[in-house]
């Protein structure tokens, strides 16, 4: 998970809980990756997805499914031929899907090649900006209805740290049904012992 802010307000150790329970909305582009694989999802293309069209009413994640995946011919260290976002999708996400609070994608990042090579003309600027959150790498095993589940983001909680490694788990109708699964977060009516251990990456780094 990483999360591109200008303050620690929302570094991926203090997202709010209910911004980390959400539903899912999945858009699945891999059939155009398979004749492109450098695609730059546009706007005018994204648009044909309802979920992208319209503002959801719940806090919602957004999954990109590019269907990317690690060939024999993939060169280590070079991010080239890899899709991603163009930069007017990631400003229209940001500016008028409201209760989108994280997007995700199952390669190894949404910057595209109109974005990769910039430093404030990037799809993690244009997201960060106002608080979404963004999830990468995510192993998608299993296919995944484009709506109905819901999806669970659990970072390790690094103090000061921008990027954490995630566990993303989504919870889906068993079968194919018109029905959502609803999961919600619950007040106890006892006080609950919370005992702080988080994690600080320089303390362990100095000890090096």
């Amino acid at each position: 998970m990483g999360h591109v802010a200008a303050t620690s307000s929302m570094l991926p150790s203090v997202i709010p809980t209910e911004y980390l329970l959400t539903r899912l909305e999945v858009i699945d582009i891999s059939y155009l990756v398979k004749v492109d694989p450098g695609l730059v999802l546009s706007l005018d293309v994204a648009l044909q997805w309802p979920a992208l069209k319209h503002d959801p009413r719940q806090a919602t994640l957004i999954l990109f499914k590019f269907g990317w995946l690690l060939t024999d011919n993939f060169v280590k260290g070079c991010i080239c031929r890899i899709p991603g976002l163009s930069y007017e999708l990631a400003e229209y996400i940001a500016s008028n899907l409201t209760h989108v609070v994280g997007v995700a994608t199952d390669a190894p990042t949404l910057e595209s090649e109109e974005t990769r090579e910039m430093t404030k003309r990037t799809v993690a600027n244009a997201l960060g900006k106002t608080g979404i959150y963004i999830i990468e790498n995510v192993n998608l095993k299993r296919k995944l209805p484009e709506r109905g589940c819901m999806a669970l983001a659990s970072p390790l909680k690094l103090l000061q740290a921008s990027y954490v490694p995630t566990r993303f788990v989504v919870f889906c109708p068993s079968h194919k049904t018109e029905q959502y699964v609803s999961i919600a977060l619950k007040k106890t009516s006892h006080p609950v012992q919370i005992i702080k251990n988080d994690i600080n990456l320089n303390e362990i780094m100095n000890t090096l």
